[in-house]
């Protein structure tokens, strides 16, 4: 082969690739460089996902008439001008290479004007070629218009996703920028929709406007610095923790990054706190001397390096399981008696505001002695069933077979009981669906409503019927029949549904997909910790126990049942 200089189009479409992969990525880029020019309000429009049509408008600085050629030129930018300049990088973008980049895959318009000027210029770029500059009426501030999107690289265009789906990326890149610039107002449309808008605020009340206001008085408060490094930010309290890490935030200088090192203090300073699987909620920001981060380390700038990564864990774990010490995160209990007085040897409890009626703990005794209560007020064993069966604390069950003492966890067992009956309705067909009286609404993310239309004949063949009601709500119309009969909260499963479904880590194929969120589904409608079981429904669950195959874990792979053997209780008695 002979080695040979590409031409400039197709250099630009190459750098295009590691730079503009879609619609959301171009939307970054631009607003990156409006919030560079001091944007205080930004606007974005989108036509048919942005797969047919970008518009991003700025009343940031503008660009001078005889610099908006050098704008589309592949490397030229006013943000860095020496080497020096790369250790010390304090812009949103640098590398000069975003606009070259899109211009080389589509139509593109730039139209600019500084506040000095009488009137704004207009530059084309189509597929790489330029056109102009012209004068032309404009505001102050810059408009970029990006048009059929790679119209000359078709393969790159058939990668994209439903109108939907890339939408839901684009909302989530502006809520990213947005977190990081409460100061700054974001406009975001589809069409003749407003997706997202966000007024100029604080960085608390923009956070919860990304996040749910839901979290309204759940998150805590933190700022904390060490040698020239200043963290702060908010970090959800352990009862918001959410199934994936989707809302963990980090942002460096102003920077929205992905940072596994700092992802993982965080987490390590909720240890014991929340369950191993869930992820905390936080949003946090780090600043620091730029010298102290690389952000020349990823072509979409979305990864930093740290010259002392330690020092940064130590700040963030430190930092946040402190302020976790000082929460007080275990939920009140009110008794129903509010005061207790002794009087003489007997205590008196009064009950209510000002009531003056009183007895002694004596008296309660003698009165309760004379109650039949039902079984299941009582906290001790109780021999229960045909099979002589004893649950025991509302959570296991005792019972016996030749070998010797079976213990049964409730839930596990239910909980693959269940597994099995979706698993043989599912090889039927769909399952069964019963309609909710009143749609069940919930604010959504861009990742739930993007996981709900990707796996649109998954909830079809589960029985769900759920859509998006707004740009950032869902509302569930039908759940599973069983999800009904056992009391599941519709929006609360749906919401940790989506979370999973949209997590990296979900298998990507719908068969594979089927059965993680069988697993969840058994979950949720299993019998619970804590549940009364009647004799018949003891009967029931020890009968469907001989029934089905595995039931000796439940579909997590936990243990359901445990033997204690005959051998095994002689020994412990002297017996052998």
């Amino acid at each position: 082969m002979t080695i040979k200089l590409l031409p400039t189009v197709l250099i630009n479409q190459i750098a295009a690739g590691e730079v503009v992969d879609r619609p959301a990525s171009i939307v970054k880029e631009l607003v990156e460089n409006a919030i560079d020019a001091g944007s205080t309000r930004i606007e974005i429009q989108l036509d048919h996902g942005g797969k047919d049509g970008i518009r991003v408008s700025d009343n940031g600085y503008g660009i001078a008439p005889d610099e908006l050629e050098l704008a589309v030129t592949p490397h030229a930018t006013s943000k860095i001008s020496e080497e020096a300049d790369l250790s010390a990088i304090a812009s949103l973008g640098f590398r000069g290479e975003a606009l070259a980049s899109i211009g080389s895959i589509s139509h593109l318009i730039l139209k600019s004007r500084c506040s000095e000027d009488e009137s704004g210029t207009l530059i084309e770029v189509d597929g790489g070629l330029i056109a102009g500059p012209k004068p032309v009426a404009a505001s102050v501030g810059t408009t970029v218009e990006v048009k059929r999107l790679f119209f000359n690289t078709p393969a790159r265009r058939k990668f994209l996703k439903s109108d939907g789906a890339e939408t839901t990326r684009v909302r989530d890149a502006v809520q990213r920028l947005a977190a990081s610039h409460a100061d700054v107002s974001f406009t975001l449309k589809s069409g003749e929709k407003t997706l997202l808008e966000y007024p100029s605020a604080s960085v608390k009340e923009r956070i919860l406007s990304i996040f749910g206001g839901e979290l309204d008085g759940e998150l805590i408060e933190i700022n904390e610095s060490m040698t020239g490094i200043t963290l702060w930010g908010l970090v959800g309290k352990p009862s918001v923790a959410r199934p994936t890490s989707r809302h963990i935030r980090v942002h460096v200088n102003g920077r929205s990054i992905s940072d596994s090192s700092i992802t993982h203090a965080l987490k390590e300073a909720f240890r014991g706190l929340i369950e191993p699987k869930r992820w905390p909620t936080a949003a946090l920001f780090l600043e620091m001397e730029p010298s102290q981060v690389d952000v020349n380390v990823h072509p979409q700038k979305s990864e930093v390096r740290f010259r002392d990564r330690d020092k940064i864990w130590r700040l963030v774990n430190n930092t946040v399981s402190g302020a976790l010490a000082k929460e007080d995160i275990v939920p009140a209990y009110v008794p129903s008696a509010q005061t207790s007085n002794v009087i003489g040897n007997a205590t008196q409890v009064e009950f209510g505001a000002g009531s003056s009626r009183s007895f002694s703990i004596d008296q309660a005794r003698r009165a309760i002695a004379g109650i039949e209560l039902p079984s299941h007020a009582t906290p001790l064993p109780t021999i229960l069933g045909p099979d002589a069966v004893m649950q025991v604390q509302k959570c296991f069950l005792v019972t016996q077979d030749e070998q010797g003492i079976l213990i049964i966890d409730q839930h596990a067992l239910h909980e693959r009981i269940i597994f099995e009956e979706f698993s043989t309705r599912m090889a039927k067909g769909n399952l069964e669906s019963q309609r909710m009286l009143v749609p069940d609404a919930f604010e959504a993310d861009s990742g739930q409503i993007e996981a709900l239309e990707t796996h649109a004949s998954l909830f079809e063949k589960l029985g769900i019927d759920a859509s998006a009601s707004g740009p950032a709500s869902i509302s569930v119309y039908a759940l599973p029949t069983i999800l009904v009969s056992r009391n599941v909260d519709g929006a609360s499963f749906i919401r940790e549904l989506l979370d999973k479904l949209g997590n990296s880590d979900c298998p990507s194929s719908e068969e594979e997909a089927l059965s993680e969120v069988l697993d969840m589904m058994s979950c949720k409608a299993a019998i619970k910790a804590g549940d009364y079981l009647n004799p018949q429904e003891l009967a029931d669950l020890l009968q469907k126990r001989k029934e089905i195959e595995r039931g000796s874990n439940c579909p997590h792979g936990r243990p359901t049942t445990m033997r204690l053997s005959i051998e095994e209780l002689e020994k412990r008695f002297g017996r052998r």
